[in-house]
């Protein structure tokens, strides 16, 4: 019979999502509201992996917001969730997105 977890000293392996390896990728990228399809803005990445990418913008995008990314060099886009947002300035964030679906190939690094 398999110990009591409850009375174990030892705690369960939880994989962080986030410690996913992330290639540093400076990409133009353009940025478009699923909720607001008008509302629209070209930003560049600083990273991304297979499961998100994190790009600079001049905007706030609360969390939850559901983005289309698409790539200016590329086929690749992606719908996305805002997971977080991290000032820089009055006019610069950094934000993580979450990719939810995705299709096409991110483009090769020169």
């Amino acid at each position: 019979m398999p110990p009591n977890p409850a009375s174990s000293n030892e705690r369960p392996t939880i994989r962080d999502s986030r410690s996913e390896a992330r290639m540093s990728a400076v990409e133009p990228v353009q940025l478009c509201g699923l909720d607001q399809p008008f509302v629209t803005e070209p930003v560049h990445t600083q990273n991304i992996s297979t499961r998100g990418a994190r790009v600079m913008t001049q905007r706030i995008w609360e969390p939850g917001t559901r983005l289309l990314i698409k790539s200016l060099r590329s086929d690749f886009w992606a719908r996305t969730r805002v997971v977080y947002w991290r000032s820089f300035s009055n006019t610069r964030f950094a934000m993580g997105l979450e990719f939810v679906a995705w299709a096409g190939k991110w483009p090769a690094q020169d």
